[in-house]
Parts: C-alpha cells; sequence; structure tokens
C-alpha cells in the first residue's frame, strides 16, 4: 500500500514481519494503527465500520472532542461478539483462538459477547472476547508511567530518562521490565535504575519498543503478575545545537568591555529556549538569562575579560521540564597589539545543505568552499561532530585547501565549521554551520520481468522473448535459468533489458535476475518467474510420397 491509497469494502489487509499500516478515517480524526504481522478485515454498512481482527494487533485512537468525530461508528466484530470502539482509545491483540484482548487506553468501549452479555470497559481497564464470552482481568495493576498509548518524550542526552511507574502489584514482589521489538520476542530489560517498589528507571533505544512489567517471587523466582503488553512511541528531545562559542573556545579581542555573540540552532517543536551565562561553572553567579521563541542568535553586551559558562535549554509544548544543554566554557581574551580585521572574510559554502552524501566503504564528508579574499588567508581551521554529540568532542582540521573529506566514524548527520586565520594566527573570518548527511551507497533494486504478473510462456517454437524493467546504474544483468525442483541450468549476462532464449525443452522452468551496480555489487534476487515452454511444435511431420519394396 502506500499513502493516500484509499480502501474499499470487504478489503483485507496484511501487514509484514516489519510492516505497518495507518489507516485514516475520512469523516473524523479517528485512525488506526495495525501492528507488524497482523491481517484485519474492513467492511462498511449504513451507520457503521467493521473490522474483522483475524491475527496479530492494532492500537485504535479515538475522534478528539470537538474536532470531529464523526456519524459512522466503529466496531469490532469476532466470533463471540462485538466491541464498539467509538468513544475508546484501545489496544487489540489476538494471538491464537477466537479470543480479543482489549485494553481500553482513553475513554470507554461497550462489549456484546455472543449471549448478549453488554459490559463496559473504562480507561486503564481490560477485558478479553473469547468462547467462553466477556472475561475481565481480575488484577488491579494500573500503569501510571509512561502513559499507555501516548509519545513518551525523552533528553537523549540523558542517562536513565524514562521512568516506568505502576501500582496494584502485590508487596513484595521483585517488579522486571521486558521489551523487545516484537510482542513474541521479549526479554528482561537488565539496565534499570530501581526507585522503590513502585517505580523504575531506564534508557530504551529510540522508536517503538513493545514492553510488559513482569512480578516475581524474589525466593522462589516465580512469576506471580504481569501487565498486559503495551507499545509505547518514545521520540528523543534534544537540547540547542551550539553553534558559537564551542567548548573551551577563547575569544580575542582588541578592547574591553566586549560585546559576546552566541549562535544556536534550535529543533522543529521547541517552543522556547533559554540562553544563561554565568561566572561560575555552576551557573549561581548569573550574568544573564535569555528567554527566545525564534531567534537563534543573540548579542550579550559589555563582557569584561575573563571565563564564562553557558548554557542552553529547550522548552516543549506541553512539558514544563526543560531539556538542558551541557554546560560550556569559554574565555574572553583582550588582545594588546594584534588588530582583529573590521570587515571580516566572507566565507560561503559550495555544498548543498542537508543533502545526502552517499559513500561505498568508509563513510567521509564531502566538503568545498569559498571566500572573498582567499589571499589573506594562511589556513583554514575546519570543525565537525555529528549532530546530537558532545560538542567537547569536535574534530579539527587545518588545511591549505579549500575542500576536504575528512573520515568519520558512522553515517549520520555532522555539522561543520570554518575558520579563516590569517599568518598572524588572527581569526579573520566565521562560516555559517552546515549540515551533511552521510549514508551508505544503496544497492540498485533487483529488476522486474515483464509483463509483471502471470506465467511466462515460450512460442510454439521453443524461442522465449524477455524484458524486464530497466535499472538506471546498472553495469549488467544476470538471468540464471533452473528447472522446476531449483536445479540451475544456465547463468546469462546481459548489458541489456532484453533477450530471446532458444532451445528449450518443452517443461516448468523458473527465471531469477539480478542486477550488478557500476561498483561490481549486486541487488538482492527477485521473486522467481515461471516459464512455461509447451509441448508442442508448429513444425508437420513429414509425409511419405512413395514407398519401394525391392
Amino acid at each position: 500500500m502506500s499513502t493516500g491509497e484509499p480502501l474499499f469494502n470487504g478489503e483485507a489487509i496484511r501487514t509484514s514481519e516489519k510492516g505497518e499500516v495507518r489507516i485514516q478515517f475520512a469523516d473524523s480524526n479517528r485512525y488506526l494503527d495495525l501492528e507488524p504481522e497482523s491481517l484485519i478485515v474492513i467492511q462498511q454498512s449504513k451507520g457503521e465500520i467493521a473490522l474483522d481482527l483475524m491475527e496479530g494487533s492494532l492500537f485504535v485512537a479515538a475522534a478528539k472532542e470537538g474536532e470531529g468525530s464523526g456519524t459512522t461508528s466503529l466496531v469490532l466484530n469476532s466470533a463471540s461478539g462485538k466491541v464498539d470502539l467509538s468513544k475508546a482509545s484501545a489496544s487489540l491483540s489476538k494471538s491464537g483462538g477466537n479470543q480479543v484482548d482489549v485494553q481500553v487506553l482513553e475513554g470507554s468501549a461497550s462489549i456484546k459477547d455472543k449471549n448478549g452479555k453488554d459490559k463496559v470497559i473504562s480507561t486503564g481497564n481490560a477485558g478479553a472476547l473469547g468462547s467462553n464470552g466477556l472475561q475481565f482481568n481480575k488484577a488491579d495493576l494500573q500503569i501510571l508511567s509512561p502513559a499507555p498509548g501516548k509519545v513518551a518524550y525523552v533528553d537523549a542526552d540523558l542517562k536513565d530518562n524514562l521512568t516506568f511507574k505502576w501500582k496494584g502489584f502485590p508487596a513484595g514482589l521483585k517488579v522486571s521490565l521486558h521489551t523487545g521489538t516484537s510482542r513474541k520476542d521479549m526479554k528482561e530489560w537488565k539496565e534499570v535504575t530501581p526507585q522503590g517498589e513502585d517505580s523504575l528507571k531506564t534508557s530504551l533505544p529510540i522508536g517503538k519498543p513493545y514492553w510488559k512489567l513482569v512480578a516475581t517471587d524474589p525466593k522462589t523466582q516465580k512469576v506471580m503478575a504481569e501487565s498486559s503488553i503495551y507499545r509505547t512511541d518514545i521520540q528523543a528531545r534534544y537540547a540547542p545545537t551550539v553553534v558559537f562559542p564551542l567548548a573551551d573556545a577563547k575569544i580575542p579581542v582588541n578592547k574591553a568591555p566586549f560585546d559576546m555573540a552566541f549562535k544556536w540552532q534550535k529543533g522543529d517543536e521547541t517552543s522556547r529556549v533559554v540562553l544563561e551565562v554565568a561566572k561560575d561553572p555552576m551557573l549561581k553567579q548569573k550574568v544573564a538569562t535569555q528567554n527566545f521563541t525564534t531567534e537563534e542568535a543573540y548579542t550579550l553586551p559589555a563582557l569584561q575579560e575573563g571565563e564564562y559558562y553557558w548554557r542552553m535549554s529547550s522548552y516543549f509544548e506541553g512539558s514544563d521540564k526543560p531539556v538542558l544543554g551541557k554546560i560550556q566554557k569559554f574565555t574572553v581574551t583582550k588582545l594588546e597589539e594584534k588588530i582583529v580585521p573590521k570587515v571580516p572574510v566572507a566565507i560561503s559554502w559550495t555544498v548543498p545543505e542537508d543533502k545526502i552524501q552517499f559513500y561505498l566503504q568508509t563513510p567521509k564528508l564531502g566538503l568545498s568552499w569559498n571566500s572573498d579574499r582567499n589571499q589573506e588567508v594562511s589556513y583554514w581551521r575546519l570543525k565537525y561532530f555529528e549532530e546530537g554529540d558532545d560538542p567537547s568532542k569536535v574534530q579539527t582540521l587545518e588545511l591549505k585547501d579549500t575542500k576536504a573529506e575528512p573520515q568519520v566514524e558512522k553515517p549520520g548527520r555532522y555539522i561543520a565549521s570554518l575558520e579563516a586565520v590569517d599568518k598572524e594566527g588572527n581569526i579573520i573570518g566565521t562560516s555559517q554551520h552546515r549540515k551533511i548527511a552521510v549514508a551508505p551507497l544503496p544497492l540498485l533494486a533487483a529488476p522486474k520481468l515483464l509483463p509483471l504478473e502471470g506465467n511466462l510462456t515460450a512460442q510454439a517454437d521453443g524461442r522465449t522473448e524477455l524484458q524486464w524493467e530497466k535499472t538506471e546504474g546498472a553495469k549488467e544483468y544476470i538471468l540464471t535459468i533452473s528447472n522446476k525442483e531449483g536445479k540451475e541450468l544456465k547463468t546469462l549476462k546481459y548489458t541489456t533489458n532484453t533477450t530471446n532464449l532458444k532451445n528449450l525443452m518443452p517443461g516448468e522452468y523458473q527465471l531469477k535476475l539480478t542486477v550488478v551496480d557500476q561498483h561490481g555489487r549486486s541487488s538482492e534476487e527477485a521473486m522467481p518467474r515461471k516459464l512455461i515452454v509447451p509441448d508442442k511444435s508448429n513444425l508437420k511431420a513429414p509425409t511419405l510420397k512413395k514407398i519401394k519394396v525391392n
């Protein structure tokens, strides 16, 4: 499926092991998130949209009040009854048999089993609709944090940035966290910091992990109780990216007091940025505290010589807790004799912003630049570091040329900046920061034989004309012919996307096609296609004209 593709009445949707689908309802802001390895069938009748969860799990988001809930009700059908989800945000799963587990995360859901029994499941409760009718979980367990069905925002630079808090487990039990990439593959997460009997802290990978809480007897290690399985969307939040000054920067000035320029880059979802400048590393002797909403630069006037400490912090909508950046130091030093040029050298990057740079073997940055007065520059000081990393880990190179290809440890997004230095060691110009994305060169997609559907059939004389999709960047195509048992019979290479096969005996064959790029790397094999050579010919048998017997 692709984004924006409509669904039709009675259509079935299946997700692969790593696939996910979001279904958005046209009459409201409700949506469904279908998890990996799941299958549903959607049917619509007058005033009702019905879902049949055949296997797997899904999340239903209720329409927000006042934003258009629509007039169509949303129900889940099963062999054992019906669940009305029109007023609920809920998680539903079906792992085998006819039982459907329902967890209401927000609002309420009404359930009618096949015996006509009606029940309402409210926020924080769960039930199961199976062959024995409606059953409710007896445990009084409540998950307080992270809130089920909500996004969990974490400070990516902070250890133990996610808190799990609950109530309802019996006293004296040891509670552990189990997590994994699927409901079937969950293991105990060892890197946790207990916070008493009802909470713990840890750091989980950014993404959408599955998790549950398991309570065991500390003496026998027997599992006494466990929570439902949840899936939390963990998203990282960052402090602003520091552009200038960098850590431990030394700022030479001709005279003091000096007007100090600060530059940063805030995140897209940041609602407010706070700049703190102080004379001590604990930020108690404040020189300035400034708040910004859209700005990414500020000039602090009248700084005297000396050491200063500063920090950038981010605030986000819906939270009064800031994401704190690292405290960094800079030093303002007065120059007695050296004169800083009044007009700095203007440096311009000649590589585009945020364009992905691909590599084959070793990740590296492809950087180039120019200036309006190259003749005044003795050398260039290039600084770069990975976005989100500690700025103290900045890498520095001194270069004569106006281009560089420094190697980096891994693919990712990097921030680079330049300083122009004259023959006396003075910084006579600085550049704006430049973001560079580095990624491995992807393999070519496997070409597909044409036509895309159905079996391929040879002509009556055994000849087969083949054609496949032309692949941009291909060096050659490799066609493998196997018999129907999978034994390879022949491997052929082509530089074009057509060929003519001859002299194939009648029978069934399997054709596999791969493409090799200009660097000698092979794509993955496309799904094999069946070729049928018919057991007949357009050649007529010879006719005897005369028989002579001696």
